[in-house]
């Protein structure tokens, strides 16, 4: 039988080049290792803004995972770069209290951490997996919840996903 998480893996983000941006050296490596097993093409990690910035400003990219606080700097210069160019992204944070997220990056999907590798990758796969050479609909296979507050709710997969790990729009 193919679990939730193999049937995901199949060819929906072979040849993605998706961008890393953690500032904890083992997530930044278990993500890559997490992504290149997906078949993922991972540019960097990387765990710096100005390092996120320069990638993000020229890198091809089909996506990014951008973790919020960089040694104490914010990745939103980034994740606005990658909003000008027609880049998806979403965000990996510890951060419960989400209010310091500009109004313009608040739709941006967010994990919280601790992220367990299926929520990942359905992740991933909901904001930049493809079919057939095209970009998936994030909308796709979610079911919404109770909102969290003021323009924020959460959502979480039909298949696979325990209580508690929702991808929060």
């Amino acid at each position: 039988m193919v679990s939730t998480v193999d049937r995901l893996r199949q060819g929906r983000l072979d040849g993605q080049r998706i961008l890393v941006v953690e500032d904890n050296f083992m997530l930044a490596e278990l993500t890559r290792d997490l992504l290149e097993e997906s078949g993922c093409q991972v540019v960097g990690p990387v765990g710096h803004l100005e390092e996120g910035l320069a990638h993000a400003r020229v890198a091809p990219l089909d996506g990014a995972i951008l973790d919020i606080n960089l040694h104490g700097e914010l990745s939103f210069a980034i994740a606005e770069v990658l909003s000008r160019r027609g880049v998806p992204f979403l965000f990996v944070t510890g951060y419960q209290d989400l209010g310091m997220v500009p109004l313009a990056l608040r739709a941006a999907p967010r994990l919280d951490k601790p992220v367990a590798n299926e929520r990942l990758i359905e992740a991933a796969v909901a904001a930049f997996g493809r079919v057939d050479g095209t970009r998936e609909d994030p909308q796709d296979g979610v079911l919404p919840s109770p909102p969290h507050g003021a323009g924020e709710r959460s959502v979480c997969a039909r298949e696979g996903a325990s209580r508690g790990t929702g991808i929060r729009r």
